[in-house]
């Protein structure tokens, strides 16, 4: 009987979490983001007790995530015209993540994370103008903004093997490309100029992340999960190319299903919201920025075998919404993608 129990609380959470995150169901039909760039997203979040590690362990991740963008927004109404017309953008982002953790006790834990980067951007009025029919494509690869961070379990696990909470803070280093530039074909000729906003490896400032994640085993093979994140990034803008420094967040829940007759698989559902604020935390806010955000349902599955796992999770969106910008009264638009894909891999040594 656990109503009477310590770990009461943490059920209660436990489905509360589950529960409110498919509340993204009644949400309108929508997509997932693309010119929308949200930074530096959390882990995944741990779904049950077998994820954490030892004192002194290491745990080496690698993921991999995927969209194409190419239906514009303007608030939450599409702009179908543009697809109709052939004048969409269309933004293809690749995202490589290598991720070091060493525990140093059993409650924490401090994690390297290396991002890379390849986009590839299609348009006509970045060149010859709409009116040309002309596509052409620019492009920025390499090195992201590396992220080192903490992470603190909240309750002991040693007395807390059906749920727990762990707080995270972490810093952001600006080690990717921000001032990124390829050709553009002009009616003056081909020019070099930085690329869109959306597809600079690095956004040029320093900052710093926090992140809550959590899990709790309901009953039976079921249980539920989140994590949120929030980059806060102080700097303002980079005054070379105009483009702002803006803070990004993200946050998932759900539950996953461990299935009894295929040991170490689990299947699981929730729902992910992730985006870009038009006005910062801290520090100012100007210079040329999309926020923005997306409601997606988040379908995946997770095998684990001994020391090595593995995820899928393909989020498609419910709902996306490019938001206005700082001291603007009209949002303009931008372009979302219909799904992601994000893969990871992780062994512990």
């Amino acid at each position: 009987m656990h109503p009477t129990d310590s770990r009461f609380p943490l059920r209660i959470l436990g489905w509360l979490i589950g529960a409110l995150s498919v509340l993204s169901f009644a949400l309108p039909e929508g997509r997932s983001q693309g010119c929308v760039i949200a930074r530096g997203g959390g882990q995944s979040a741990v779904s049950d007790g077998s994820g954490l590690l030892e004192p002194g362990q290491w745990q080496v991740n690698a993921a991999l995530r995927w969209f194409r963008s190419d239906r514009h927004f303007a608030g939450d109404v599409e702009q179908a015209e543009r697809k109709a017309n052939g004048t969409e953008v269309v933004n293809q982002s690749y995202f490589s993540d290598v991720t070091l953790t060493r525990a140093w006790t059993k409650r924490l834990g401090v994690s390297l994370t290396l991002p890379f980067v390849h986009h590839d951007r299609s348009s006509l009025y970045e060149h010859l103008g709409n009116a040309s029919g002309r596509r052409f494509h620019t492009q920025a690869s390499g090195l992201g903004d590396v992220r080192l961070g903490a992470n603190y379990w909240v309750f002991n696990p040693e007395n807390h093997r059906r749920g727990n909470v762990s707080v995270g803070v972490g810093v952001k280093a600006p080690t990717g490309d921000y001032e990124a530039r390829d050709t553009f074909i002009r009616t003056s000729g081909p020019t070099e100029r930085y690329v869109d906003t959306s597809i600079q490896p690095g956004d040029g400032g320093w900052g710093a992340t926090v992140e809550l994640q959590g899990y709790y085993h309901l009953t039976g093979g079921l249980y539920s999960y989140g994590n949120a994140f929030y980059l806060f990034n102080p700097r303002e803008r980079v005054l070379s190319t105009g483009f702002s420094v803006p803070d990004a967040y993200m946050a998932r829940g759900g539950f996953d299903f461990h299935v009894a007759r295929v040991r170490g698989l689990a299947l699981s559902l929730g729902s992910r919201i992730e985006g870009v604020p038009g006005n910062d935390a801290f520090g100012g806010s100007r210079g040329s920025r999309r926020p923005g955000f997306a409601v997606a349902v988040e379908p995946g599955a997770t095998y684990q075998w001994g020391a090595y796992s593995g995820t899928l999770t393909v989020p498609v969106a419910v709902h996306r919404n490019r938001t206005t910008t700082y001291g603007s009264v009209r949002a303009g638009d931008a372009a979302f993608a219909d799904y992601t894909i994000n893969a990871s891999f992780s062994i512990r040594l």
